[in-house]
């Protein structure tokens, strides 16, 4: 199969060379993972600063270790276009992966107040080999029935949004002469395809690594030590960046209008989910306290009672805005005990807060002409704080991936 060649394209690899230098880059990126070397970045970390200062990084703590991964994931994300150049459906990518691909928003962003509601509400034996699976398997299935329900709901968020996005391209419309839309590249069905399938193990592996928790499962399951694989996160942000990016090219909205349309897109599950997660932790927690005594996971004592009034109003401003890290709640000493705000017990929503200040960031410095984007992006950075920006190079491996594939084009004997 053929295709033509963006004009300023370089000369991109064969799917034969794609091929032997990925095998290559897994080699190492397997050494790296076995030896243990991300650890030991993240144990030197360490030494940089004490821990009265690093209790302040949130989840960017390990952002050592988080790096390492960025040259093996980054090297195979390019590679990957040269490898998937076929228009044809990927044999693997069948309804069922569409379906759960579909669903694995939902299940991302319901599964952790789901499994300890489902503990304190049931009479749970963690080392009942029926009780895990069962926990997992209705887990997985009450957050897919919650999808279901808020793919019902957003049509209506989807019409408003629209509206919103109208209105406000309006007033501030892409720039003429600064930054214009570069080429967009056209990704093969193949590569869209592979690439989703990534994220849909990613998004597996973040909730088997919460399930492997020791308050739900003596169950052994290798590379999940309470938590994710490393490769997990890492892997989240950068195809977020690369999409975001193929995004802006293809958006004819300016920086206001993307901005809108990333971070609102979201509000059809997000709203559900703040209201659902309050009220399981709610029931949860009037059902069984002591279910709710992490072991394996932070989370404040004063997390573990029902919130007042005046928390679930900020918790819900702070979480619909994706303020909930921002080093604010740090440096003004509200919320300090939670290292920031979280969305009740629902602690994996701290990447929703890293993810969409990055966006912003891109749409902002890709959109907006200096000064003014000058001025925008330091006072946004004023806003999220060091310890989001410290993750920052996770998601923009990833449009710089996309940059690449631009440069770089699809061979004509593909």
């Amino acid at each position: 199969m053929h295709y033509q060649k963006h004009p300023r394209s370089l000369s991109a690899p064969s799917p034969q060379l794609a091929a032997i230098l990925s095998v290559i880059i897994l080699g190492l990126y397997s050494i790296y993972a076995y030896t243990g070397a991300g650890q030991e970045l993240y144990a030197w970390s360490k030494t940089f600063a004490p821990y009265s200062v690093r209790q302040y990084l949130g989840m960017s703590k390990r952002y050592l270790l988080q790096y390492g991964h960025i040259v093996f994931l980054f090297s195979l994300l390019v590679l990957s276009r040269y490898l998937f150049i076929s228009q044809n459906h990927l044999s693997i990518f069948g309804p069922k992966l569409q379906w759960l691909n579909r669903y694995s928003t939902a299940i991302f962003l319901f599964h952790f107040p789901i499994l300890y509601f489902i503990v304190a509400i049931t009479d749970y034996d963690r080392n009942s080999l029926f009780d895990q699976m069962f926990l997992l398997v209705a887990t997985l299935l009450f957050a897919t029935a919650l999808g279901r329900l808020c793919f019902n709901l957003k049509p209506y968020f989807d019409g408003w949004q629209k509206r919103l996005i109208t209105k406000l391209d309006g007033r501030f419309p892409r720039p003429q002469d600064f930054n214009k839309p570069s080429h967009p590249i056209s990704i093969t069905r193949s590569h869209s395809e592979f690439l989703t399938l990534v994220k849909l193990v990613a998004t597996m592996c973040v909730v088997l690594g919460h399930y492997s928790f020791s308050n739900f499962t003596t169950i052994h399951i290798p590379g999940f030590d309470g938590a994710a694989p490393r490769f997990a996160v890492p892997t989240f942000f950068m195809m977020s960046g690369y999409f975001l990016m193929m995004s802006i090219d293809r958006s004819r909205s300016g920086a206001v209008g993307v901005i809108v349309k990333r971070a609102f897109a979201m509000y059809y599950i997000l709203l559900p989910m703040l209201v659902i997660t309050l009220i399981l932790d709610n029931i949860g927690y009037r059902a069984d306290a002591a279910a709710y005594q992490f072991t394996d996971y932070y989370i404040s004592e004063n997390a573990r009672r029902p919130y007042s009034i005046g928390e679930i109003g900020t918790i819900f401003a702070s979480s619909m805005l994706y303020f909930n890290e921002s080093w604010l709640f740090d440096l003004f000493g509200t919320q300090a005990d939670l290292g920031g705000v979280r969305a009740f017990s629902n602690d994996p929503f701290w990447f929703m807060c890293y993810l969409i200040p990055f966006s912003v960031i891109l749409a902002v410095g890709r959109l907006i002409s200096p000064p003014w984007s000058i001025v925008v992006l330091i006072i946004w950075c004023v806003i999220i704080g060091p310890p989001i920006l410290m993750l920052a190079p996770l998601f923009f491996a990833g449009s710089l991936a996309y940059i690449v594939h631009q440069k770089w084009g699809v061979s004509d004997n593909g």
